[in-house]
């Protein structure tokens, strides 16, 4: 099985974008300052990761001049393959849909609180992915573990946001 890791970062580039969206509505929605304070930061935070995508995106494409390249043996099951495709069509990543239309879902400040903590979550997961195929060699490993890293405290955050708000 083979990809382009072009598609591989657009994918986390529009994660990080969905995410900017869906915590700028958010923030407009939200009468809590202390929600619409974290979720500020949290915006700014999704921008800072989806410039740190477009730059391995360009180091990559640098490096592996576009090319398809191999994904490592363990992933070489039909079972794996299934899970990436449909990590890649978006099945396991549902939060891909437009965060305009989220947002009018969500009434209160616990629910975009939720959703948010999924939305990191699902995050973590393909950031998780993303590091397992570039293997453990490429340049870019200890970015892409700094940015699970803040995802992480993201998730930490919000669960402690929600206990301030309960």
């Amino acid at each position: 099985m083979t990809f382009n890791t072009d598609e591989l970062m657009e994918m986390a580039i529009q994660i990080e974008k969905n995410g900017k969206e869906y915590y700028a509505l958010m923030t407009e929605k939200s009468h809590s300052p202390e929600v619409r304070q974290v979720f500020e930061y949290l915006g700014r935070e999704e921008q800072s990761h989806l410039e740190n995508f477009v730059k391995i995106r360009e180091r990559l494409a640098k490096s592996q001049a576009e090319k398809e390249f191999e994904i490592a043996d363990e992933y070489n099951t039909p079972e794996m393959f299934g899970y990436l495709n449909a990590l890649f069509d978006g099945r396991v990543f549902p939060n891909l849909r437009s965060h305009a239309e989220i947002a009018n879902e969500i009434n209160t400040d616990e629910q975009a609180i939720y959703h948010a903590i999924g939305f990191e979550k699902d995050t973590v997961l393909f950031f998780q992915e993303i590091l397992s195929i570039l293997g453990p060699a490429d340049a870019n490993k200890g970015l892409v573990e700094e940015l699970i890293r803040q995802e992480k405290i993201h998730i930490a955050r919000l669960y402690t946001l929600l206990g301030n708000i309960k």
